[in-house]
Formats: structure tokens, C-alpha cells, sequence
């Protein structure tokens, strides 16, 4: 299951989603956030106890603790006491502007001190879905880092299952934050002793862990999913699992994941080039700030993220304790009841773009409207939709997509470079491209942006083809100086010209725009 169920499926689901007799109550503590289902506790945000905020415990559908229970009680039979960070339930990183939020406090193994501070609560609802919402401060050194705002939102469903979104913000506040390509690192859960699939020494458990895309256990890591799911017996005996959805609106969806068979599910998309190998490759070595040097994932920095000074990112995931393993959960059922609003469907076309999955997009996207979607949402699904029937050289039904965009609020100068495109491309209609392109050109003006400047070197072509000469030239007269623009546009600006030229029998002429562009090209 890759992407989402057809609507029908998620309509027979929806009697799951709320349980009408459940309350759930927030209480705000000196030290914690108690949360309650129907008088019994499900988990608390402890944000004083260590040096950063983490869930524990958490209560699954039998009443037993579903997170592994050390370094917050040591000594549970089952429980290896290892990487004393790995918390229950925290959201972390490892390489935050070079701090090591995953190892906090992190003195000893990072050479630097860390902290995520409470800042302020700003929401404590009860009721029949539980929310919290609060700021928190990531304190390197003692200096700010980063803001955090935390939303969780706790949902009860039949069966004692629970649904928790837990949302973050991440604010750069002071310059910008930069996220370093580490394996150690996003939102992490560490489930109960007895639902591993094995020891770090190989001892076999009995537990499982599942990925939408079918990956079991070991093949789990590094892939990425929409979903995982980590299922096995609690301390009654009995089979629960804990999934973890990533929201298609995410960054770098679907995210990859950290998943290790000893207990460790963490949905990581600040990781990239540690996750291109098998764990193996580099198991030995420490991936952290300082001591990156015999890693290559490390060095190479390509899959670092930068959220510029002033700016945030929001990532949403949505937890689902659940009886039963994964498929008994209906784990996939309900990660489509997730992705069901236009936020998340707009993430699954990004996504099925992205991947090339054309005809996957085309088939679950080509009978929707967009009419109920918000404006916004509905403009860029409609032209995401209109450039995959341009692709696929429908043509009609890429004109549709991409007039119903313009009508639904004009001007879009996306939507009309796109149109022109399908025009030319597909259905060999000159005209309308270039009346496509020249209202490009009327909305952006003459200027070194890439819609004007592909607005222009269409044009050209078009009416050189058409040996319409003069209004070739007319259309590249106001780039006859090209210094002021980017070597690429340089090079396609020449070539224009050189083909202008050349159409009409001015031979030195053009090769001197072709010579030209050719040792712009080899020279970079």
C-alpha cells in the first residue's frame, strides 16, 4: 500500500476514527502534562526530568507500557539498557547547527552541551480529542538554536487504540539552522523489550516491523515509506503495534527511517546519503558533528537542510497505537484516513511526481474535480495534473487542467508557460502558444526571470520556424546585451540568436552566437 485507499474505503472507516464515551483529559503538572483516557493514564510530556522533553510512559490497548521503559526505570526483565537517549517517544536531531541534540545533555561523547528548554505552554484542551500545544527552546551551549512549537492531539478509538498527531514547527529565529545529513535523527519511538524483533547480540524476539512499501524487519532501515509499523506481544502476551504515519505535506516525503530490529523506529528526512547503503557499511562508525571524519555519508553534506534565518518548516506525523500487527491494526486503512484531506492528497501527487509514477497519479487523480480544495490547493494540483497529461502527450486533457487553473484565479504564469508548452509539444497549435507566451511576457515584463526569459526563447523559435523574422527579432531585442544574465540563459539566448541568423542565410553571424555559446558550455 503506497499511497492512499479510494474514498469509499475511507467513508466505511470512518465509525473507527472517534469513540464517542472516551474522554480524554489534559492536565498541566510543575513538571509534566498528564494525559488521561477515561480516568487512566495514557502518557505525560515530561519536560524537567532530562535535559530534553520525551512520552513516557504510554499505555497500549491492554493496559500495558508499549515504549521501553529504560533509562526512566531500570532493571524490566527483557530490557537491554542501552543508548540511554532513545526515550520512549522524543523528536531530536544530531547535527543542529553542528549540536547534537540526539546524544542531550551530550557533554561527554559530543564535546558540547545541548538542552530543549520549555518556553511557554500555549494550549491545554480535555475533551473528546485531548491537544496540547506548546514552544520550546533548543539551547546549544547555552545559546539559542532554534524555537519548536509542539502540537499532540490524542484521539481514543474503539478497543482502547489510540491516534496521536505530533506536529513540530521549527523556527530560525536568530540566522539560519542548518540540519546536517546524519542517520541519527527526526522522530523516534522505542518500543517495549518484548515487542523487538531481536537483540543487538542476535537473540531472536517476537516482534515485526513493517513498512508500506512490504519491507519487513532488517530490510526496513534506511528505506523509505509512507508508514512503518513495529508490532509484537506486550508484557500481557498479547500482540499490539505502534505505527507512525509521515504526512505527504512533509519535507523530503515519503521520509526515510531509521528502523533497528533491537526496538528503534525514528522517521528521519534529514538523513540522505546515510541511508543509500546497507547499516552495515558503516555500523562502527559515530555519525555525529565531530567525529564524521571516517564516514562519507558525513562528508559529503549533500542531504544537509537549511531553514533560512526568519523562516520555519512544519512537519506532521500521526501515531496510531494499535491491537494486533499491522495488517490486524488495519494500519494502512488508517493511514488513509490520514492522507484524506486536499493538504495531504496535494503531498501524494508531489510524491507520485516526483517518482515518476505518472500513470499511478493519473489513475487516482484523474476523475477529482479539485472543486471542494482550497484555492491555492487546488491551482497546483491542477497544474501538477495538467503537466503529467502533457508528458504523457494527452493534450486535450492537459489544455483543461490548465485553462480550469487560469479561470480559477488568473494570472498564472506558471499555468500559461505550461499551456504554451502543450500547445507547441502536443497539440501543434502555434498560434495559442504564441499567444500563450507573449501574455507571459505581458505579465512578467522583459527581466532576467526564468518565465520571461523561456517565454522569449520560445518565442523566437516558434517564429523562426514560422520565418517570421522581424518578430524573431523584435521578441530578442531587448536582450542584446546578455552579460547581465546566468551563463545558462547566456548559452540559450545565443543559440536563438544563432538560429534567427542562420534562418536567414547570415552565415558569420550565426556562427558567431554558436562559437560563442560553445565556449560559454566548455568553459564551466
Amino acid at each position: 500500500m503506497h499511497y492512499v485507499l479510494p474514498f469509499i474505503t475511507i467513508l466505511l472507516l470512518m465509525p473507527l476514527v472517534a469513540l464517542d464515551a472516551a474522554e480524554v483529559s489534559v492536565a498541566e503538572m510543575p513538571d509534566r502534562i498528564e494525559v488521561k483516557i477515561d480516568g487512566q493514564i495514557f502518557t505525560q510530556w515530561r519536560h524537567k526530568e532530562w535535559a530534553a522533553p520525551f512520552l513516557y510512559p504510554v499505555i497500549g490497548p491492554n493496559g500495558e507500557n508499549v515504549t521501553r521503559h529504560f533509562p526512566m526505570k531500570e532493571g524490566v526483565p527483557g530490557e537491554e539498557q542501552d543508548h540511554p537517549w532513545h526515550r520512549s517517544i522524543r523528536f531530536s536531531h544530531s547535527d543542529v547547527n553542528g549540536f547534537n541534540f540526539w546524544w542531550s545533555p551530550g557533554k561527554e561523547k559530543a564535546g558540547h552541551t545541548t538542552e530543549v528548554k520549555l518556553e511557554k505552554m500555549e494550549k491545554v484542551t480535555s475533551g473528546k480529542v485531548g491537544e496540547v500545544i506548546l514552544w520550546n527552546q533548543w539551547l546549544g551551549d547555552g545559546k539559542l538554536v532554534l524555537r519548536e512549537k509542539v502540537r499532540l492531539a490524542l484521539t481514543p478509538l474503539e478497543h482502547h487504540q489510540v491516534l496521536m498527531d505530533y506536529d513540530v514547527e521549527l523556527q530560525a529565529v536568530d540566522g539560519p539552522v542548518v540540519f546536517g545529513d546524519k542517520r541519527d535523527g527526526g522522530l523516534l519511538v522505542r518500543v517495549a523489550g518484548t515487542m523487538t524483533v531481536e537483540d543487538e547480540k542476535g537473540n531472536k524476539g517476537a516482534g515485526t516491523i513493517l513498512n508500506s512499501r512490504g519491507d519487513k524487519n532488517a530490510d526496513t532501515w534506511g528505506k523509505r515509506a509512507e508508514w512503518a509499523d513495529y508490532s509484537g506481544p506486550d508484557a500481557s502476551g498479547k500482540t499490539v503495534g505502534i505505527a507512525m504515519f509521515d504526512h505527504p505535506a512533509n519535507l523530503r516525503f515519503p521520509t526515510h527511517w531509521h528502523a533497528r530490529t533491537y526496538g528503534l523506529m525514528t522517521a528521519n528526512r534529514f538523513g540522505t546519503d546515510h541511508f543509500k547503503g546497507n547499516y552495515g557499511d558503516h555500523k562502527t562508525v559515530i555519525c555525529a558533528p565531530s567525529k564524521g571524519a571516517n564516514c562519507p555519508a558525513c562528508a559529503s553534506h549533500t542531504g544537509d537542510y537549511t531553514i533560512p534565518a526568519g523562516q520555519s518548516i512544519t512537519l506532521r506525523h500521526r501515531f496510531f497505537f494499535h491491537q494486533g500487527d499491522a495488517v490486524a491494526g488495519h494500519v494502512a486503512e488508517q493511514y488513509a484516513a490520514y492522507t484524506a484531506d486536499p493538504d495531504a492528497q496535494l503531498g501524494l501527487m508531489r510524491a507520485m511526481h516526483q517518482e515518476r509514477k505518472w500513470k499511478e497519479l493519473i489513475t487516482q487523480f484523474g476523475g477529482e474535480t479539485f472543486a471542494a480544495w482550497p484555492t491555492e490547493t487546488a491551482l497546483e494540483a491542477l497544474q501538477l495534473r495538467g503537466q503529467i497529461y502533457s508528458f504523457t502527450k494527452d493534450g486535450s486533457r492537459a489544455e483543461a487542467d490548465l485553462q480550469t487553473a487560469l479561470k480559477l484565479a488568473p494570472p498564472q504564469v506558471d499555468a500559461l508557460l505550461l499551456l504554451a508548452d502543450n500547445y507547441v509539444n502536443n497539440l501543434n497549435d502555434d498560434p495559442k502558444a504564441i499567444a500563450a507566451y507573449q501574455e507571459v511576457i505581458a505579465i512578467t515584463g522583459t527581466n532576467s526571470g526564468w518565465q520571461p526569459l523561456t517565454a522569449t526563447v520560445s518565442l523566437a523559435k516558434l517564429y523562426t520556424d514560422a520565418l517570421e523574422f522581424d518578430s524573431a527579432h523584435a521578441v530578442l531585442k531587448p536582450y542584446g546585451d546578455l552579460s547581465q544574465l546566468a551563463g545558462s540563459w547566456r548559452v540559450r539566448l545565443l543559440r536563438a540568436f544563432g538560429h534567427l541568423y542562420a534562418a536567414q542565410g547570415k552565415e558569420p553571424e550565426s556562427l558567431a552566437k554558436f562559437r560563442e555559446a560553445l565556449s560559454l558550455e566548455t568553459s564551466r
